[in-house]
């Protein structure tokens, strides 16, 4: 359950940072006083002076847009993928490991 969490969270921030300027002002506040700052929803409702539930319900709308962003453009996505097409290439031992692992890499690319 934890690494679920541990991952959700990661995941979250990762969109953040491909897409967090698409957000509003606040929205972006409020994100990164949650996932990066690790503040509660009520901390942050009690700091800004608003209600828990206003700080919920943005930051739900901050993810939405997030995630609709992401797959629509696949950014994050796309770049997990070479990530580990680019780790292949650079652990492969052999020349034919290496260049089974770049022609990989040059038909992903080719394809975007």
């Amino acid at each position: 359950m934890k690494d679920e969490i541990i991952e959700r969270r990661e995941e979250m921030i990762e969109l953040f940072d491909a897409y967090g300027e698409l957000l509003t002002k606040t929205q972006q506040d409020l994100f990164k006083e949650y996932y990066l700052y690790d503040l509660s929803l009520s901390e942050i409702a009690e700091d800004r002076s608003i209600s828990r539930s206003a700080v919920n319900d943005t930051l739900k709308k901050a993810i939405a847009k997030l995630e609709e962003t992401e797959s629509k453009i696949k950014l994050v996505k796309t770049k997990k993928s070479l990530q580990k097409r680019v780790e292949k290439l650079e652990k492969a031992k052999t020349n034919e490991e290496k260049e089974e692992a770049l022609d990989s890499l040059k038909e992903y690319i080719n394809g975007i």
